[in-house]
């Protein structure tokens, strides 16, 4: 990569982990609902607005195109974003980011069983093993054999990593032809119209309240960390290819760990940061670059 695109690798791992910071913030005033409401309807409107008056993009909409985009609204924006929103109830937006690089092995392993062009090499298969590592640290052996010890912060988490990972496997097969800021454009806008119904129903009232602050920060969230990510995350793609985003999974939690402490004076165990470095370890390994470079220089 040359150093444009190292910044804007550097800059997305960087706005991702702010994510965990906004989060953080607006749990103090409102639900986890509303939060990922807010960001997934804002973010929207703002994506529909440049699409319609900014590009000229055209693109005709059919079923199946339509039930694409709701299945990965509810697969990339809505139960993901609604797990972690749940799970920093209970743990640390620090701690919720280092959990969140384990997307990273859950899609590579699941990759290799449902896609037919993704091996799952040694290298790969040694990532995946010290990520699981780095999990139990975390986590805690004790807690591992003793169900009622655990945080299901953490159990949350992990689950939001699968849920990335199978949106991930599935946009792989299904929207390789499409646009890319149609497809983002459509998968918010449907988890949008997923979430609306449930907050019409159950957060009325709190709609109606919502105050000056949370209106900035779910402005500022949306596009800061869905808009405005999209757009350096398509432009990655487009110079550089897919592979250079695992860089990003990488730069996640340090940065998030730092804005936590520097905004919020949020700290982090120790044995958090063990596992930290153990999940890195696992990344660095998975995406094979340091392992190439070794290879070649010194074998």
């Amino acid at each position: 990569m040359n150093n444009k695109t190292w910044l804007l690798v550097i800059l997305l791992g960087f706005i991702w982990g702010s994510s965990f910071l906004f989060t953080e913030i607006l749990l103090n005033y409102i639900n986890p609902v509303l939060i990922v409401f807010f960001r997934v309807s804002l973010a929207s409107i703002i994506l529909i607005i440049y699409v319609f008056f900014f590009t000229n993009l055209e693109f005709n909409f059919s079923k199946e195109i339509l039930l694409t985009f709701f299945t990965m609204g509810l697969l990339n924006n809505v139960i993901p974003f609604l797990l972690i929103a749940f799970a920093q109830e209970t743990i640390t937006g620090g701690l919720a980011s280092i959990l969140n690089a384990n997307t990273s092995f859950f899609t590579i392993f699941l990759a290799s069983i449902f896609l037919k062009d993704e091996k799952l090499t040694n290298y790969r298969l040694l990532g995946i093993i010290i990520g699981i590592i780095g999990v139990v640290v975390i986590v805690g052996i004790e807690n591992l054999s003793n169900i009622k010890n655990y945080n299901f912060g953490i159990v949350l988490m992990l689950f939001s990593c699968l849920s990335y990972s199978f949106a991930g496997i599935f946009a792989k097969t299904k929207l390789t032809n499409i646009h890319p800021t149609i497809s983002a454009t459509g998968m918010l806008s449907m988890s949008t119209i997923i979430l609306f119904p449930f907050i019409i129903i159950y957060n009325a009232n709190e709609l109606i309240n919502i105050n000056s602050s949370v209106l900035y920060y779910s402005c500022m969230f949306a596009f800061i960390c869905s808009v405005l990510a999209y757009f350096l995350y398509f432009k990655i793609l487009e110079t550089n290819g897919a592979g250079n985003l695992l860089i990003c999974t990488i730069i996640i939690p340090p940065s998030s760990i730092l804005l936590n402490a520097f905004f919020i004076n949020e700290i982090i165990k120790i044995y958090e940061l063990i596992g930290l470095m153990i999940i890195t370890t696992g990344l660095i390994i998975l995406d094979g670059r340091i392992i190439n470079f070794i290879k070649n220089k010194f074998i």
